[in-house]
């Protein structure tokens, strides 16, 4: 990032740019991923001096691609705020300061599983007027707080094991993985009464009937929500205000379609089915009391492939999986050892200190491999992660959490599976060599 310059309050100047070691300060004690006592301390001093500078300065930051610069505004001395509204821009989300440490911690939170399994509020009622829906297109990603359909997507999948490759390489049938999302959604209510499994289906062509349910449904089994329900399904595509069932007609939307890894707007958004197939969690509800029951809106994740229901991150993720079945089997074949490939869906880092709050990234391991106990086992726990991108702050964002994962796993190996340079078929294979060798030891052979 950029380092930040001291301005006049309220001018449009360029300024003075910070030293390197201001900048850290600032953004380890004011960041969203730092907050600590000792860190505010050490930074007071350089946030009063530009304070106490002849009628007060103010910080730039030109985190934002379109060159305008966010503001942040030295308060008693001692601390930091950021300065948003009509004439200051907020922060790119990527930035330190798109959000301050104890916000920082809630996005984290949302992450986690208590997060998934506590009382879920998707439609709220109809008074609720924030529930309005127009339609729009919107970007998802793990700097941003998950969104309630996405946690219980995340909740469904990890019920249903989805998100892991048992050794042998079985994933199960596309009809045995669905069968296993409606065993999953047993005991999750949508409501105080309403069962999730009475008012979901995860076919798109019997969405007339979940509709039929929906807008039968009894008195007081809705008690805090509007009546509502959910369809799961995978997509093709999804298209502004539209989605793609494969084998199904397109899926109107009314309101929000929130697509994980892509970024709103034509320009800055990927084409279509760049990092299809999906699976998507759609609400399905009234807007308002008297319209029309219908899809309200949508989350929508990358899956593995269409028979493949397994949450990815990206298609950087779908070669990382592509290259560990591989190994699953060399390994079961060559050395007799069982190994099981999992993609964890929650946040595995510690709890936030509440005497000294700091903030810090979500921190979900890409896979997590285990081995079972052999004697030819070296080591039983390997985590491993995809770097699909060589800039610094990407690289820097990536490793903030790798510590975090390892203490989460009792120390365990991390191996990481660049696919950035030129020559990826290099790549892919010293990456196989690194984790049998991991898994094996020192001496064993590829």
């Amino acid at each position: 990032m950029p380092l930040l310059h001291a301005v006049p309050k309220e001018a449009e100047e360029e300024g003075v740019a910070l030293s390197e070691v201001d900048d850290r300060l600032l953004r380890a004690a004011f960041g969203r991923y730092g907050g600590g006592l000792a860190e505010r301390s050490r930074a007071a001093e350089v946030v009063a001096h530009y304070q106490q500078m002849g009628a007060g300065m103010w910080f730039a930051c030109a985190c934002r691609p379109d060159g305008r610069r966010g503001r942040l505004v030295p308060v008693a001395q001692s601390y930091i705020r950021r300065r948003t509204g009509a004439c200051w821009p907020e922060h790119d989300e990527t930035c330190d300061f798109y959000r301050d440490p104890s916000e920082q911690l809630e996005i984290v939170r949302t992450y986690t599983r208590i997060a998934a399994t506590g009382p879920l509020r998707l439609a709220g009622p109809f008074s609720d007027g924030k529930r309005a829906l127009d339609r729009s297109f919107i970007g998802a990603s793990k700097v941003r707080s998950r969104p309630g359909l996405a946690k219980l997507l995340a909740l469904l999948v990890d019920k249903a094991e989805l998100q892991i490759v048992p050794p042998g390489g079985r994933f199960g049938l596309l009809s045995e993985q669905f069968a296993a999302v409606r065993r999953a959604s047993e005991g999750v209510f949508l409501d105080s009464r309403a069962r999730l499994r009475d008012f979901s289906t995860t076919f798109p062509k019997a969405l007339d009937n979940l509709v039929f349910r929906i807008d039968t449904a009894r008195p007081g089994i809705f008690t805090r929500n509007r009546p509502h329900g959910v369809l799961i399904t995978p997509l093709e595509a999804v298209r502004e205000g539209e989605l793609l069932p494969f084998s199904s007609a397109p899926i109107p939307v009314r309101g929000r379609i929130s697509v994980f890894g892509e970024k709103a707007g034509g320009a800055g958004r990927s084409a279509a089915g760049a990092r299809a197939p999906y699976l998507a969690a759609c609400l399905v509800g009234r807007a308002a009391e008297n319209g029309p029951i219908e899809v309200l809106s949508a989350y929508v994740h990358p899956c593995v492939a269409k028979h493949h229901l397994m949450l990815v991150d990206s298609n950087f993720e779908r070669l990382t999986l592509e290259r560990l079945l591989g190994l699953q089997g060399w390994l079961q074949r060559k050395h007799g050892i069982e190994v099981t490939i999992e993609k964890p869906v929650f946040d595995v880092g510690p709890y936030a200190n509440e005497a000294d709050p700091v903030g810090r990234s979500v921190c979900i391991p890409d896979f997590v491999l285990r081995a079972a106990p052999a004697a030819n086992v070296a080591c039983e726990t390997v985590i491993v992660e995809t770097m699909g991108f060589d800039d610094e702050d990407y690289r820097v964002r990536k490793q903030r959490t790798h510590a975090t994962m390892r203490a989460a796993y009792g120390g365990a190996p991390l191996v990481t599976h660049d696919l950035a340079g030129s020559d990826r078929d290099a790549e892919q294979r010293e990456f196989g060599r690194a984790v049998a060798r991991t898994i094996l030891g020192s001496g064993g052979r590829r």
